[in-house]
């Protein structure tokens, strides 16, 4: 037979392993879970910044269009397209 003292130990033991495991268990699942939230931060970062350079060439595109709309070269061919009216002597192909 095994003395009280012995068996008080083992159980000890057994409880120490059992609560060692569980708390590397939980350790393990947050490190995953942290992973796995890095990772989708990352690809919204890519998306984002993909989006933004977008919208960049589209706000260069409106300043170089905007610039266009003020110059004398709109006004004409804005002339010949819309009222199909151009300098006289100039000829208009169809």
């Amino acid at each position: 037979m095994e003395d009280p003292a012995e068996i008080r130990l083992k159980r000890k033991v057994k409880l120490f392993v059992v609560a060692a495991m569980s708390l590397f268990f939980v350790l393990v699942v947050v490190v995953v879970f942290q992973f796995a939230i890095r990772i989708n931060q990352a690809a919204q970062i890519r998306a984002l910044t993909k989006n933004n350079e977008t919208i960049e060439k589209q706000i260069e595109r409106a300043k170089n269009d905007a610039a266009y709309y003020l110059t004398k070269e709109f006004m004409y061919d804005y002339a010949l397209r819309v009222y199909n009216r151009a300098p006289d002597g100039t000829r208009v192909v169809k």
